[in-house]
């Protein structure tokens, strides 16, 4: 939960500063953008790698290392005197949230691995948690004229005293057999042959992407076109993230993991609804209340769709958490940029009709793969 906390702190530190950032430093939407592709090619780079991390590491020890990498990151975020400059700070944190990206989540999976939906959606809740607090605290302190760089530096402290706490508590892993970054390769390699995989793979692109088309430029959207202060715009992200943590607890009580499925294919219908009537919408109430149920909507697709995958393809569930939450970084990355591209030329509100028309074809592969037959359950385990 702390990994998540952490992690989510940092990532969405930089959309509710992205006004005072962008006028601080001279940037324009689409640099804005771009410096977060950038970030999310990072970790992408730094997925496909972590399997070998974990292997050799374990689990909680590159947790921990990646959470100090990431408060390096962010104080180097907020020393940062030009446009420039931020790729340093850029590289450190696409490379520290990388590995907590790939780690957390088939940690949890191999806790549960008869019914890990519920958990994995119990679990990814404080994802939300942090975006919710960091909105809202970033979004008053900002109001306030507090530095976006003492923001950063905050943060960053934050992310220390998660590192350390994963390095002191960290329990002392298996001995590693020699031959088994050779199996990480192995495990890798059966999953990418498999056609499955890369429909799913497309569906957390789409979902990613989504995501973070409301986690990225909801705060700017407020502020830039409906003239919002920085605690409003901080309100209705935060508002997102609070319909994500209510939506996440709740499928984690009640969704058995045979319902999974329905459950994403409801939640893509309901998201469709919500992300048509957000770029309509004047009234700075009816956006907050779309932003809630957007977040409602969305909540369940990261962890479950991967616990489905797991259930349906014949793999190894670690290797398949991170080969998969590839394609929701190349997602998220790629809409950031994208977003910020149209909100140049045409304005950041049409810039939003992307998200119903992902999600819309999500609908449509959900179907799709309903009719494939499912693959043989796989056997539990995973990395060390």
């Amino acid at each position: 939960m702390s990994g998540f906390l952490a992690y989510s702190s940092c990532v969405t530190a930089i959309p509710i500063c992205l006004v005072a950032i962008t006028k601080d430093l001279g940037m324009s939407l689409s640099q804005a953008g771009g410096l977060e592709m950038a970030k999310g090619i990072l970790v992408l780079g730094t997925l496909l790698v972590s399997g070998f991390v974990a292997a050799r590491f374990g689990k909680a020890r590159s947790i921990g290392v990646s959470s100090l990498v990431m408060g390096v990151g962010m104080a180097l975020y907020g020393l940062a005197p030009s446009y420039g400059a931020l790729f340093l700070a850029v590289a450190l944190l696409g490379f520290g949230g990388g590995v907590i990206e790939a780690l957390i989540n088939p940690l949890v999976q191999e806790l549960h691995p008869d019914d890990s939906g519920r958990y994995l959606n119990l679990i990814n809740a404080f994802w939300s948690v942090g975006v919710l607090a960091t909105m809202l605290g970033t979004g008053e302190a900002l109001t306030q004229l507090v530095s976006w760089r003492t923001v950063m530096f905050s943060l960053g402290g934050f992310c220390f005293l998660t590192g350390v706490v994963f390095l002191a508590l960290r329990e002392k892993g298996r001995i590693r057999e020699e031959g088994e970054l050779s199996a990480v390769f192995a495990h890798k390699w059966k999953i990418l042959r498999q056609r499955r995989f890369w429909l799913f793979t497309a569906l957390m692109f789409l979902e990613g992407a989504a995501e973070g088309a409301f986690t990225y430029w909801s705060a700017s959207l407020l502020q830039l076109e409906h003239g919002a202060a920085p605690r409003a715009a901080g309100i209705g992200v935060a508002l997102f993230a609070g319909g994500m943590i209510v939506a996440r607890l709740l499928w984690g009580w009640l969704i058995p993991q045979a319902r999974l499925w329905h459950l994403l294919l409801a939640s893509a219908l309901g998201g469709l609804l919500v992300s048509v009537a957000f770029p309509l919408t004047d009234s700075m109430w009816a956006l907050y209340l779309n932003l809630f149920f957007a977040g409602i909507s969305m909540a369940c697709f990261w962890p479950t769709l991967q616990s489905y995958a797991v259930d349906r393809m014949e793999c190894d569930p670690t290797s398949a958490f991170i080969l998969l939450s590839c394609g929701g970084i190349a997602g998220f990355a790629s809409v950031t940029w994208t977003m910020g591209l149209v909100g140049d030329w045409v304005g950041l509100r049409a810039s939003f009709w992307i998200v119903p028309s992902y999600l819309g074809i999500m609908v449509l592969l959900l179907c799709v793969e309903r009719g494939r037959s499912p693959a043989s359950l796989p056997q539990s385990g995973g990395e060390a």
